[in-house]
């Protein structure tokens, strides 16, 4: 499974704002929110809305990068919060994912398991 992903009810507006308050109950930072939609759309590329969310836990960043740096590749991760087909849906990359790509020691892998269990946990209670 590459992303994690959960319809919600709520606008995307909303979601956005719940994405955000789950980010900070588990300790990471939103460095950034892209639109991506609006972007595209200025370039005259129309799709349904997009919204990414940069966030990072700094210790665990500090950690991957010391392991591996080019663990520092899928830094920050992403959660994007999009509408298809009508709904919104909030979808994170699953940190297993990587593990499967870059070689890495039992502290990373480890880690790891504690950053997707911090992922899921944000995108359940952002729903």
């Amino acid at each position: 499974m590459i992303a994690y992903t959960k319809p919600t009810t709520k606008t995307q507006e909303d979601a956005i704002t719940s994405v955000q308050v789950a980010v900070e109950a588990e300790g990471f930072k939103v460095l950034n929110a892209l639109d991506i939609g609006n972007i595209l759309h200025s370039k005259g590329l129309d799709r349904e809305p997009i919204v990414i969310l940069e966030i990072c836990h700094a210790n665990s960043a500090y950690t991957l990068l010391a392991n591996n740096i080019d663990l520092g590749l899928f830094l920050p991760c992403k959660i994007n919060i999009y509408r298809q087909n009508g709904q919104t849906l909030i979808s994170a990359l699953d940190p297993h994912f990587i593990t499967k790509l870059i070689p890495t020691d039992s502290q990373v892998e480890t880690l790891v398991e504690e950053i997707s269990s911090a992922i899921y946990r944000i995108v359940d209670n952002a729903v």
